[in-house]
């Protein structure tokens, strides 16, 4: 069923999601079984060239073809390649990372390959996270197929209440926000101060958040109904006071990912301050283009990079044990400054035109108040709806921080209240939903 939802969705792409599956579970074998270390790394790098020449073939060519372009029109050059338009498998980029991880643990020696073809292709298509995630560690799900898996009426109750609680946050709030977004980044230079590209940057940090962490509730509730645990992917990232701690609440299935198969790997901090800062930049700038064969996307992971390496000079300087000092006061300003550079950060991820990036980011760094109270009572007035649902979701966000997560107490209450959590979900669903749907921001990656 998993097989069809993939085919039902990408035709016969699925051939690319059998070919990664079917080549890592017997390369993992040969990598397992063999005893010289030679060969072992050279099954690995088969892996590695495997997985990833597969992914830069469908992901990269377009975009590398159209920089070649470019600096050969630059350079008044005479050959230029011809677009190939590949298109992009719906989650390749997901399930390429969770193939990897399978043989690369094996080659760590940190796991030992399982015997049933059938088990591996259920761990690489099961449908809740195979087009968006989270990524899968083979380390962490296969263990579950080797004891019998059990439906049962407590994992059934939660995994419903997390999935209908991820549509509410797609559906409801993300999906109205981003007519918001959409409008205002479709051109923001028409806009002459600040306050307009503060509420975009703030739109689309919160219709990303309610967009991915939406799916990944929802992958994770349907597999609990199913008895499979999933890993959490978001963990309130907007209540981060730096950019470390961020990355730990954000895309935490990735962003863990890259830290053990990709910084680690590359000395991580093990080889001085300098090497560090240099395994930082280069993690965080894959990271980038992980999302996307843009620009903008590597721009981001470039941003990202250096966010973190300026993190990790504070913490040398003793600059953040100063904020701790501070105490409530301290905490207030490394939660304002970090979340400044984050939704800053969103404008880089959002706009692909360098030109009109530049312009939104030097209103949202030099404040420019010209005109600005008109501005704002014409966009409330233009988008009166997203803003009411965007000021809504960060009410929710900020009480639900301060008071523990609701969810967790819905599933606490007994069957009443439960019942009564699910019909206000459903209304809201039916009632607040948008007259036009928006596909998930992360089916592009």
């Amino acid at each position: 069923m998993s097989c069809y939802f993939y085919w039902y969705s990408s035709g016969s792409m699925i051939v690319l999601l059998f070919y990664s599956l079917i080549m890592d579970f017997y390369l993992g074998k040969l990598i397992y079984d063999t005893k010289d270390s030679k060969k072992r790394k050279f099954y690995f790098i088969v892996s590695l060239i495997g997985n990833l020449g597969l992914l830069f073939i469908f992901k990269y060519t377009n975009f590398l073809t159209e920089v070649f372009n470019y600096f050969m029109s630059l350079f008044h050059g005479t050959f230029f390649l011809p677009n190939p338009h590949i298109l992009l498998p719906i989650g390749i980029s997901f399930y390429t990372f969770c193939s990897l991880s399978y043989t690369f643990d094996i080659y760590r020696k940190e796991l030992k390959p399982i015997d049933s073809l059938v088990k591996y292709a259920f761990f690489i298509t099961f449908f809740p996270h195979l087009v968006a995630g989270p990524i899968l560690r083979a380390s962490r799900f296969l263990p579950q197929l080797r004891k019998k898996i059990r439906i049962i009426p407590k994992n059934f109750r939660d995994g419903l209440t997390n999935t209908v609680w991820g549509l509410v946050k797609k559906v409801v709030f993300a999906d109205n926000v981003a007519v918001f977004t959409n409008a205002y980044f479709s051109d923001p230079t028409v806009y002459s101060s600040s306050v307009p590209v503060f509420f975009g940057a703030l739109a689309f940090g919160i219709q990303i958040y309610c967009d991915f962490s939406g799916y990944s509730q929802m992958a994770i509730g349907l597999a609990q109904m199913m008895g499979i645990t999933l890993p959490i992917n978001f963990n309130k990232p907007y209540a981060a006071r730096n950019a470390s701690e961020f990355w730990n609440r954000w895309h935490i299935s990735l962003s863990s990912w890259l830290k053990d198969y990709l910084y680690i790997p590359l000395g991580g901090n093990r080889k001085g301050k300098i090497r560090t800062y240099v395994n930082v930049l280069l993690t965080m700038i894959i990271g980038g283009l992980w999302h996307g064969a843009s620009w903008n996307f590597l721009f981001w992971g470039l941003y990202q990079g250096i966010l973190l390496m300026v993190h990790k000079v504070s913490e040398a300087l003793h600059i953040t044990a100063l904020f701790d000092h501070l105490r409530g006061f301290g905490v207030f300003l490394g939660w304002a400054i970090t979340q400044f550079f984050v939704f800053l950060g969103w404008i880089i991820f959002r706009v692909y035109d360098i030109n009109v990036l530049f312009f939104c980011m030097k209103k949202f760094i030099f404040w420019d108040f010209t005109g600005s109270w008109t501005e704002f009572l014409t966009l409330f007035d233009k988008y009166n709806v997203p803003l009411l649902f965007l000021f809504g979701f960060i009410v929710i966000h900020v009480f639900t921080f301060f008071k523990g997560a609701s969810l967790e107490k819905a599933l606490q209450k007994d069957m009443f209240y439960w019942v009564l959590y699910l019909f206000i979900a459903c209304l809201a669903l039916y009632f607040l939903a948008p007259a036009q749907t928006v596909r998930f921001i992360y089916f592009q990656f």
